[in-house]
């Protein structure tokens, strides 16, 4: 390898690593604008600094080319195993004692990286229909688990994985007969989903709709989170002097309403900053995907993107009124030990693509 490529290659992990820094600085400083002094700040700065030892440790120290398949089995089966002990208990987040966390958050890296693997192994322009149903029901199974538990965390992440599989290669045929099968179960299952769904779940799509009819039940997050939105103007209140968030106005600020209280604090211009770094640190995902010198790489490298994506679109979307509210926070922005870890792990796998790309064989 060459001076030159040396360069570039350590150019990109230098910028990639540096923007993942400030997003953690900033998310950090936004955790100390909601909680000040308290335990919640100190342990999402922990998670932060865990997480970027892990990302460290996974670029620099681990190629990608090299993982067994076996041991991401194993992982995955393991992981199906905890979510069915979250599925019986009922649970989004199991306690181990000495630290809580969420299983379904870990199933992010876990899928990116098994399908990945598996989809590598056919390097043609679409999926052959045996690898797309084995992947559907790799991707499928967790989700079931993930359910009764978190409705709106499986949704999205089924949205996160089936468009993985869209960039991945799925001929032009089996999408339309997929997309009339779903269409035919839709209109089927959609009346009998509805009726089970449970009062809170139903109150979100109702507070979508018509969030002023409901603005003191169901609509009460999303209007309180446009109220601090619209109220940052183009500077925003500054440190610690947004009333929405002193007053306790928002619900759920320090994880699912964060990015409200960034808008609210820094207003037009901070949120401009956040999304100019976070949309840049996908672009660099989705750059490396492009350049990267086998599919296991590209499809890894993609993967994030598309996952990320969705993440911080999915919250952004329910914070401003685009899509119903969720429970998904926003990466780097949000309180949150196992999304924060999730994130770190999802971008060394990119970063690590991008590292070894320059040193094959």
């Amino acid at each position: 390898m060459g001076i030159k490529g040396i360069k570039e290659n350590f150019r990109e992990i230098f910028w990639g690593i540096l923007i993942v820094f400030i997003l953690a600085l900033l998310g950090i400083l936004n955790q100390w604008i909601i909680a000040g002094n308290s335990t919640l700040f100190w342990k999402n700065l922990f998670w932060h600094l865990a997480g970027f030892t892990i990302l460290i440790f996974l670029t620099f120290l681990v190629d990608y080319r090299k993982i067994p398949v076996q041991i991401i089995w194993y992982i995955y089966l393991v992981l199906l195993f905890v979510l069915f002990i979250s599925f019986i208990l009922k649970k989004r987040w199991l306690s181990l004692g000495f630290v809580v966390f969420q299983p379904s958050e870990f199933v992010k890296p876990v899928l990116v990286l098994l399908i990945s693997l598996i989809a590598s192994k056919e390097p043609n322009p679409y999926l052959k229909i045996r690898t797309l149903v084995k992947l559907l029901a790799i991707i499928i199974i967790p989700l079931v688990l993930i359910l009764p538990v978190d409705l709106d965390y499986a949704f999205i992440m089924m949205v996160m994985f089936v468009s993985f599989l869209f960039f991945i290669g799925i001929p032009k045929r089996i999408i339309i007969a997929f997309g009339l099968i779903g269409l035919i179960v839709g209109l089927v299952v959609c009346p009998v989903f509805w009726k089970n769904l449970k009062p809170h779940q139903k109150g979100r799509i109702y507070g979508y709709l018509n969030p002023e009819k409901y603005a003191k039940t169901w609509g009460y997050q999303l209007n309180q989170a446009l109220i601090a939105i619209g109220s940052g103007g183009f500077w925003g209140y500054g440190f610690k002097k947004g009333w929405s968030t002193r007053l306790n106005y928002l619900p759920a600020k320090h994880t699912d309403l964060a990015f409200a209280v960034w808008a609210e604090t820094w207003g037009f211009v901070g949120v401009s900053l956040v999304l100019l770094l976070y949309g840049y640190l996908l672009y660099l995902c989705i750059k490396i995907s492009y350049i990267a010198k086998d599919w296991l790489g590209k499809y890894l490298s993609l993967g994030v993107a598309l996952v990320l994506f969705w993440q911080a679109m999915f919250n952004i979307g329910g914070c401003a009124g685009l899509l119903p509210m969720t429970s998904i926070p926003f990466p780097f922005l949000s309180y949150g030990g196992s999304i924060t870890i999730s994130a770190y792990i999802l971008l060394s796998l990119s970063f690590n693509t991008a590292l070894k790309r320059h040193f094959f064989k």
